[in-house]
């Protein structure tokens, strides 16, 4: 499981980068056309939706395995260890059940996309569709990760 969860810290990690630097790219496009063309090209404002969309999607997963979220620290802080490893443990089971639950509709939600074409861009939505379910699985990887090495994410 450990190689495992390496190779997706890569790819997840390549992935949000990728994506990032193609919203900046098509940004950077749109301001260029909107200054210096009499038009802007239609096509740039859907295809950084998409790569916004995915970046998010690329990143949730790893934000999960570095406790980059957001904590309500005025209750945890005042909790006894043993309070706060059990709000973590229940925290942990919470957030693999919520996304059990996104991930089977999202792959449904994925399967509609697959006769739908985007309105600019003509590629299958599908694709952009797809970014839930990749979101849904790096989440669930490094939440189950973290269930199994029995880590709280917080001192």
């Amino acid at each position: 499981m450990r190689s495992f969860v390496r190779l997706a810290d890569t790819t997840l990690k390549w992935g949000t980068l990728a994506m990032t630097g193609a919203f900046i790219g098509c940004v950077l496009v749109q301001i260029y056309a909107r200054l210096f063309l009499a038009t802007a090209p239609s096509w740039t404002e859907e295809a950084a939706r998409l790569c916004f969309v995915l970046a998010i999607a690329f990143a949730a997963g790893p934000a999960l395995k570095r406790d980059a979220y957001v904590y309500f620290d005025f209750l945890y802080d005042r909790l006894p260890p043993g309070a706060r490893r059990w709000l973590t443990l229940t925290i942990d089971l919470l957030t693999v059940a919520l996304f059990l639950l996104f991930l089977y509709h999202a792959v449904a939600f994925t399967a509609m996309g697959t006769v739908e074409r985007s309105p600019t861009l003509q590629f299958p939505m599908a694709i952009a569709f797809g970014s839930m379910v990749v979101l849904a699985l790096s989440v669930l990887l490094y939440a189950v990760d973290r269930l199994r090495t029995y880590k709280s994410p917080r001192p």
